[in-house]
């Protein structure tokens, strides 16, 4: 996942969120650990990985909580940084009373917090894109977030939908952009493209004059883009100024719609461009299916996230961490057990279908289901998932746009199947 400053005012509120559930009974709350950074350059990231664990405690507690017991979430911070991550992550692992689920463990520090927790032998649900998680043999792992080559196929491919086949590649030097690049690069000659440049650049510098200068030269017919909003505001900017006033169109990730996004580039080159040029590629979701209207009803109505519940609806990593908490919530209950190894072999079995299966959008629907001896077909937010041998389920992707007002619509869907046939 690309990470993007988000809104000074969507952090204030999930810094002063307690992410507490309410009390069930007498049984410890079942904690949810985030591993996200929540200090540091990158603190707001975390804050993005809190609200669906917020949202999804809230209506756990109110279906009566995980076999009694209320639900908690607990920030672990990763500094955004492998060296504060291991110390930090291990001691909440040693410390944490009754940690039994984890959400989180970002492109930035997978690598080495992952390891952690599988040793931990606690289940959990990653928001991170590595390709090196593809094959993973890791028992405790599961992801429902398209890994980076496959959304930098999926770049490609709507590109080569919309008829560009000479694309300049400008992407900001971190892991979360940069690991689009495989993908991205074996999709284009298959779909015809020829990439005139390929750059990347460090963010938020006070001039990109002389990268500019040499992307203009290139006269691409579309820019594939990844940065904050700060970087692309000063490189369209100049972009604009230093080619007669005109911009190329622009396919980038869907992590840019954002309120920071939209204003700053709005600003910059005008809304005009923002809303009938730039592409936004990534997972896609459903938003009219029943998983979704509870969703976005309790995003909205959350206090702590509510601020920036139209930014996190549009996004598809933070619907993963909030269905994979529900999905291990109703394994738990399931297997009458909070115990990893004992609930893991049920997560497969919550999402499968299976002959006489309930389908359930939300967790008290399963919970009640269950409880009166029914199996269930948990469809969420993200839709129907089908885990691959390796825990893994890229889903569907989509094009979205910006709307006047800084809030998307969808132009058009990418089917899974298409996107990982171009993968080689």
């Amino acid at each position: 996942m690309v990470r993007k400053r988000w809104p000074a005012a969507a952090v204030a509120l999930l810094v002063a969120a307690a992410c507490q559930g309410g009390t069930s009974g007498g049984a410890p709350p079942v904690q949810i650990g985030v591993v996200a950074p929540f200090s540091g350059p990158d603190a707001q990231f975390g804050k993005l990985l809190s609200a669906p664990c917020i949202v999804a405690s809230r209506l756990i507690d109110a279906a009566g909580g995980i076999m009694g017991a209320s639900v908690s979430c607990l920030s672990i911070d990763d500094t955004g940084d492998p060296a504060d991550a291991v110390p930090n992550v291990t001691r909440a692992l040693a410390t944490s009373g009754n940690l039994r689920m984890v959400v989180g463990l970002e492109s930035q520090t997978a690598a080495t917090t992952i390891p952690l927790v599988e040793k931990a032998k606690i289940p959990f649900f990653t928001a991170n894109g590595l390709d090196a998680f593809d094959r993973t043999t890791d028992r405790f792992f599961w992801r429902m977030t398209a890994p980076d080559s496959a959304n930098g196929v999926a770049f490609a491919l709507w590109a080569s939908r919309k008829g560009y086949r000479r694309p300049a590649i400008v992407f900001e030097n971190n892991i979360g952009a940069e690991g689009n690049l495989p993908g991205l690069q074996a999709a284009m000659p298959r779909l015809g493209q020829t990439a005139v440049i390929d750059l990347t650049i460090p963010g938020d510098a006070a001039s990109y004059s002389s990268v500019v200068d040499r992307v203009v030269a290139a006269r691409p017919d579309v820019l594939v883009f990844s940065a904050d909003p700060q970087t692309a505001a000063t490189f369209l900017s100049q972009y604009s100024q230093l080619n007669g006033g005109s911009l190329p169109p622009m396919v980038t990730a869907t992590d840019s719609l954002t309120p920071d996004f939209f204003n700053a580039v709005a600003k910059a080159v005008g809304v005009q461009y923002v809303t009938r040029s730039i592409y936004l590629v990534g997972s896609y979701f459903d938003n009219t299916t029943p998983a979704f209207a509870t969703y976005a009803r309790t995003m909205s109505s959350t206090p702590a996230v509510k601020g920036i519940a139209r930014t996190i609806l549009s996004i598809g990593p933070p619907a993963s961490i909030y269905d994979g908490i529900n999905i291990m919530a109703l394994a738990m209950e399931m297997a009458k057990s909070t115990s990893g190894p004992a609930y893991d072999a049920d997560i497969t079995r919550v999402v499968s279908p299976r002959s006489g299966a309930v389908v359930v959008h939300d967790f008290a629907a399963g919970k009640k289901a269950i409880e009166s001896g029914k199996s269930v077909r948990y469809v969420g937010v993200i839709g129907p998932v089908t885990f691959n041998r390796y825990h893994n389920f890229a889903g569907e992707f989509a094009a979205n746009m910006f709307n006047p007002d800084g809030t998307s619509h969808q132009v058009g869907v990418m089917s899974g199947a298409d996107v990982q046939s171009y993968l080689g």
